[in-house]
């Protein structure tokens, strides 16, 4: 009896820490806020990157943000579809992001693209889509 006494306490305790380290794992996760990503890195945003190789090995989740630094006077930014972003079509209903740093918060999962909508630029490269991870 004593035997099947102790069997009761330890699974009980067992129980307790693995809750409570599931609930601390948990509480660290969404404490965490998101990453920032300055998409080209120290080039930024602009004509002729390898905005493929720049999002290599990156991890990008809800919650991160994309920060677009650039010449004002020289680019923008677009969220498009695929389509326009195979076909580098400007769409001049979209919101144009044109500060010359503007900030992105990824707010869903799944897959984004951008391209910038001046001259040529989008046709040279100026261009990026990512996957968005839960």
């Amino acid at each position: 009896m004593t035997t099947h006494c102790y069997y009761y306490y330890y699974s009980y305790h067992l129980l307790f820490i693995v809750l409570f380290t599931t609930s601390l794992l948990s509480f660290s996760s969404n404490a965490k806020g998101g990453e920032t990503h300055l998409v080209g890195g120290d080039q930024g945003w602009t004509q002729f990157p390898n905005y493929a190789l720049w999002a290599t090995g990156k991890t990008f989740q809800v919650g991160d943000t994309l920060v677009f630094n650039y010449a004002q006077e020289l680019h923008n930014v677009l969220q498009v579809n695929e389509t326009a972003y195979e076909q580098c079509l400007r769409d001049p209903n979209l919101g144009v992001l044109q500060s010359g740093n503007d900030s992105v918060i990824l707010q869903e999962a799944g897959q984004i693209w951008y391209i910038c909508g001046l001259g040529d630029h989008c046709e040279n490269g100026q261009k990026l889509t990512i996957w968005v991870l839960p």
